[in-house]
């Protein structure tokens, strides 16, 4: 009661006073005759009035901290679990990456021992699991990165072309493989963004064109200026294409569209998934626009940020 009293004062005052104030206004004020036995039962009727508002305010200021109480104790709780799930979650990233790091040893073993296979249809098979499965631990090595990236993250003033040949670089395999066109129509274009990162999202989209090529594979990269403060890297293959309808949930995790679900593709949705990610972490916009002809075209736009390029 005493900490009711402390915070909520100003309600009996509040109450004392109007009882006051009326008691003197129809007795001294108001020409009126009032009997004195009249006055004790108005009073009286105030003083019940004033228990009633002052018990309904104090239930009510009760509730209230009774509910903030749950709150601070929930809160406390979510907080413990929140801390005790991203320990874990911090644990098994560094499995991931020393799982990840332990692995590529027998990998480049394996590699070694390929280069002198004499079954050339046998080391052909070979190479290829051998760049399908260093790709997927980079891919889960990157993924595990992705939960906690505030630590990884190192924004600076990185070429467009470079880093587009760079991710052409890392997917050379299978673009060599399958005879993809490559046409960079890029030159002189710079971003401010994390080298790393913005490499492996375009080796998203790149490793998406090559799962979904077509006859005669083909990868464009163009660059345009858009108003004054955007720069608008786009990515143009001419595979099986995106429909209209799955457009607004590529980026969503798992999602596959109706085009991927036909064919032998074995699509995870993932790929995509872990770009749309890196986008938001890069402060990016993504988006996949549709084509008049076949294939796909992804859009990544950059704000201009040319005060940190500043010396």
């Amino acid at each position: 009661m005493r900490k009711y009293l402390k915070e909520r004062w100003a309600v009996p005052i509040t109450e004392v006073g109007f009882a006051a104030f009326l008691n003197i206004y129809l007795t001294q004020l108001c020409a009126t005759s009032l009997y004195r036995q009249d006055v004790l039962y108005l009073n009286v009727l105030l003083a019940v009035f004033g228990m009633v508002l002052l018990f309904l305010d104090y239930s009510q200021w009760k509730k209230k901290k009774q509910q903030e109480e749950e709150q601070k104790e929930l809160l406390a709780y979510t907080n413990k679990e929140f801390l005790e799930c991203k320990e874990k979650l911090e644990n098994l990233s560094d499995y991931v990456t020393k799982w990840t790091h332990e692995i590529k040893l027998p990998l480049a073993a394996l590699r070694l021992m390929n280069g002198r296979n004499q079954d050339f249809s046998l080391k052909k098979e070979m190479q290829d699991c051998i760049v399908r499965t260093e790709n997927l631990l980079h891919t889960v090595l990157m993924g595990s990165k992705l939960q906690r990236p505030e630590n990884d993250i190192c924004m600076e003033r990185i070429s467009l072309e470079e880093a587009v040949k760079e991710a052409v670089k890392n997917q050379s395999y299978f673009l060599i493989q399958y005879g993809f066109e490559i046409i960079l129509e890029i030159k002189d274009v710079w971003v401010y963004s994390d080298r790393r990162w913005l490499i492996y999202l375009l080796d998203q989209f790149i490793a998406n064109a090559i799962k979904y090529r077509s006859v005669n594979p083909k990868l464009v990269f163009s660059c345009e200026k858009q108003g004054e403060n955007q720069m608008c890297l786009k990515v143009e293959d001419n595979g099986i294409g995106i429909s209209k309808e799955d457009l607004p949930y590529i980026f969503d995790k798992g999602y596959v569209g109706k085009n991927l679900r036909k064919g032998d593709y074995h699509s995870t949705g993932m790929g995509l998934y872990f770009a749309g990610k890196i986008g938001e972490m890069l402060n990016l916009s993504l988006k996949a626009v549709p084509k008049k002809e076949r294939g796909s075209c992804f859009e990544i736009r950059f704000c201009d940020m040319a005060e940190h390029f500043m010396m």
